[in-house]
């Protein structure tokens, strides 16, 4: 429940009765077609759909899902348009129920947490595809200040976006067939600010544990799981982006609805994501990013749940500086970068993840234009001022980092202050090579 004051996301049934009241009725009527049977495909549903949302739009990605669906092996096309989207039809128009009083933002400067059940996850969801959300524009409007959010709308991806829109319906046909006891498992979405910045070059604490690592982030299971995050969380997750970031929010679309909330962050600033599942395994990066198949997800788990309800990863969002050039190696920007992978590095203030190593890559080295030799050691001290058992690092095969290993082995021993020293001007592509000769001094 929002506090009195707070600033919240005002839904429609809140703020415009009569427009609520309109819109639920054709989306009802929706709800009624798919469990008579009469949706049974996209040749009847795509048109329906269309008309809930108001919208000319053709809805492209969602057409070619539902003809992909059986050949994907997520269920049948008469089952999909059916008790699916029937499901979700109905899940939309109950908002008032899941949300009587809107759902507080999570601002800047401020450490707050929101939580949601995995069915409020998957009405908003269900909302944003009937429509019957109010646009970013219409928030930051409504809101008592300015607001810097980022945008929640499956509009594109329902019209351009095939295969992120095939993970979505691989999530929507687990979620209409779970159980309540799935549905009322917990997602939070926490906002950590960190007013206080370390002396970098007095910091004592020695370098934790680091290995390099095959594989992708999200299967380091047990583990704090970096997301190179844009500072609007999610980035282009819904707007036809395709890098690390969206990928992780299409397998794990529950991650999408933090854009609803979450203001944009600030450099001491990062967002935690805990109890999301992964409902889809992809291949591919950029423009070569394929859904593959669904991903089950176990449900039956006695005793498996958190104090706080949540079951699953615990993802860490922290955005490294754009397009930072040959400044990236000098001492203002290094210190920009280690605040925020130390904030990142903290964890959340409830402390399940206290005691997790922290399992990340090259973040922010790809469209951003980061150096990966200076960002895998920021990290490393990061994590290690952040008291984390072991930094796991997974290069994903960027031949610039091949010397990491070695750097590793070179730098055991030493002090989060020492290390600090070291990066101070190094040369772009050569840190390692610089490091590792100062090392053996």
């Amino acid at each position: 429940m929002a506090e009195e004051g707070a600033l919240c996301v005002k839904f429609l049934h809140l703020t415009d009765h009569e427009t609520w009241s309109k819109a639920t009725l054709l989306v009802q009527a929706v709800a009624l077609d798919c469990e008579s049977g009469t949706c049974s495909g996209a040749k009847e549903l795509i048109p329906r759909v269309q008309e809930a949302r108001s919208s000319s739009n053709t809805l492209r990605g969602l057409t070619w899902a539902i003809e992909k669906v059986k050949a994907a092996g997520i269920c049948e096309e008469q089952e999909l348009c059916g008790k699916v989207f029937g499901f979700l039809a109905k899940l939309a128009t109950g908002l008032p129920e899941l949300f009587p009083d809107g759902i507080p933002m999570l601002v800047q400067h401020k450490s707050d947490q929101v939580t949601l059940t995995r069915r409020q996850c998957a009405a908003l969801h269900a909302a944003s595809v009937f429509n019957l959300l109010p646009s970013t524009r219409h928030q930051c409007q409504r809101a008592s200040r300015q607001m810097d959010l980022p945008s929640f709308d499956l509009g594109h991806v329902m019209d351009k976006e095939p295969h992120k829109m095939l993970c979505l319906v691989a999530y929507f046909v687990q979620v209409a067939h779970a159980g309540e006891a799935y549905l009322n498992e917990r997602v939070s979405f926490q906002r950590r600010c960190q007013n206080v910045s370390l002396d970098w070059a007095r910091l004592d604490e020695p370098l934790c544990a680091a290995s390099v690592r095959e594989g992708c982030i999200e299967d380091s299971e047990g583990n704090l799981q970096a997301d190179f995050a844009n500072e609007y969380l999610g980035g282009g997750a819904l707007q036809g982006g395709n890098v690390q970031e969206e990928i992780r929010f299409a397998a794990c679309p529950e991650c999408y609805v933090g854009m609803l909330f979450c203001e944009c962050m600030l450099e001491n600033e990062a967002i935690f994501i805990v109890g999301t599942q992964q409902y889809s395994r992809y291949s591919g990066y950029g423009d070569e990013f394929r859904f593959a198949t669904p991903r089950m997800v176990e449900r039956e788990r006695p005793g498996q749940l958190d104090r706080h309800g949540r079951w699953g990863p615990t993802i860490t969002a922290f955005d490294a500086l754009q397009h930072p050039g040959i400044g990236q190696f000098s001492a203002s920007l290094i210190n920009r970068e280690l605040l925020k992978a130390y904030v990142a590095c903290l964890g959340d203030f409830e402390d399940n993840s206290r005691g997790m190593g922290f399992a990340t890559g090259n973040w922010g080295c790809g469209v951003f234009g980061g150096e990966p030799q200076l960002k895998s050691l920021v990290q490393w001290v990061a994590a290690s001022a952040a008291k984390r058992p072991e930094m796991l690092y997974f290069p994903f095969g960027d031949a610039r980092v091949d010397q990491l290993e070695e750097v590793i082995e070179a730098l055991k021993g030493k002090t989060c202050a020492q290390v600090y020293v070291l990066l101070m001007g190094r040369t772009p592509g050569a840190a390692f090579k610089e490091i590792l000769a100062k090392a053996k001094i």
